[in-house]
């Protein structure tokens, strides 16, 4: 009698997908995730619990690690770029064309908030900007940054923002250069408290301000020293920027540049990197823990790591390519973290980045 057997290199399938009840297959008709969202951001409030924004006005949740995921209805068709949450009930989102999205009820429901992101344009009306990233400090204070060098606030929970444009320096540039660095795009912003706060962008510009955000002093010109860089047009963009406290900092950018101070932003110098081959890659988000491990992710879902107590980057070991780029990280603590990306991409590590799993919804 002939015995029927399945393939080995499907047994073996089956045998994996079962060992990971996050990868099980899904059916179409059930599946809140699909190949064509786009996601900008991921925020862990706890190892279980994690919101993700993304393109088309997407807003997720999941409160059971990733095995479900619920669409939180936004009111909105536009790309969504950052999400903060404040504590288990307050939150913003940011999106494009000045997009301010609020919730008071842990995410369930958001209202749209008049955020005035606006710049002026030549012989032209105000037009809204795109806020790139926002921070949040507790549930009345949270400001919000973007193109064309905007700036906006609010102190009481969004019903109102204050918006403004940060001028920067000028010094050592001619005309036609100050021109071209009159507007730099901000795309990330951190307070550690309602004073201390940093902001990054275009032209690798870092700013600092102690008094809430009413004044900034440009902390970059540190970097050009022992870098070879003798122009400021020349510093790379920063993209992503992650504060551990008033003195150590990191910031990620463009041709995988890592920018740290360890001295409030008095100094800044760049990281190194033991790789292969030279990292071209924008690396546009990036965190340090508490135990001291750093991560950032990029484009070509580039993935690198730091080990605690050091800033050398290496790659990180996924056990599988990705390939697609990544915007967002986040940890609600050192062991429990998600990345997203491209391509309906999410993965959560429950292991401190020793395995990342995909979470299909």
């Amino acid at each position: 009698m002939r015995r029927w057997s399945l393939p080995r290199g499907l047994a073996l399938l089956l045998l994996a997908l079962g060992c990971h009840r996050e990868i099980e297959m899904v059916p179409l008709s059930e599946r809140t995730i699909y190949a064509t969202d786009r996601f900008y951001d991921v925020q862990s409030l706890t190892k279980d619990r994690a919101f993700v924004v993304g393109y088309g006005g997407k807003i997720l949740e999941t409160t059971d690690g990733g095995r479900n995921w619920e669409i939180r209805p936004s009111g909105v068709d536009v790309a969504l770029y950052d999400v903060c949450f404040a504590d288990a009930q307050s939150g913003w989102v940011s999106g494009q064309d000045g997009l301010v999205l609020h919730t008071a009820d842990g995410g369930r429901t958001w209202q749209k908030q008049e955020a005035n992101a606006l710049a002026e344009e030549k012989d032209g009306p105000k037009l809204p900007v795109y806020l790139f990233a926002l921070d949040c400090i507790d549930k009345d204070h949270a400001w919000a940054v973007g193109d064309r060098s905007i700036v906006t606030s609010t102190t009481d929970g969004g019903r109102t923002w204050r918006s403004r444009k940060v001028a920067g320096a000028s010094d050592d540039l001619s005309g036609g250069e100050s021109l071209a660095a009159a507007d730099p795009i901000f795309y990330d912003v951190q307070f550690l408290d309602l004073q201390q706060g940093w902001i990054v962008g275009e032209f690798g510009k870092i700013l600092h301000t102690d008094d809430g955000g009413e004044s900034w002093r440009e902390q970059q010109r540190t970097l050009m020293e022992g870098s070879g860089i003798f122009d400021p047009l020349d510093l790379p963009t920063l993209y992503g920027l992650h504060l551990v406290d008033a003195q150590r900092g990191v910031a990620s950018g463009i041709e995988a540049h890592m920018a740290r101070t360890t001295d409030g932003g008095a100094r800044w110098s760049f990281d190194k990197f033991e790789v292969e081959y030279p990292l071209l890659d924008p690396l546009f988000r990036v965190v340090e823990l508490p135990d001291g491990q750093g991560w950032a992710v990029g484009a070509a879902g580039e993935v690198v790591r730091h080990a605690p107590g050091a800033t050398a980057w290496k790659r990180a070991e996924l056990g599988q390519d990705v390939l697609t780029w990544l915007r967002g990280i986040s940890f609600s603590d050192p062991q429990n973290g998600w990345m997203v990306g491209g391509y309906g991409l999410i993965y959560r590590t429950t292991d401190g980045g020793q395995t990342w799993l995909p979470s299909q919804g």
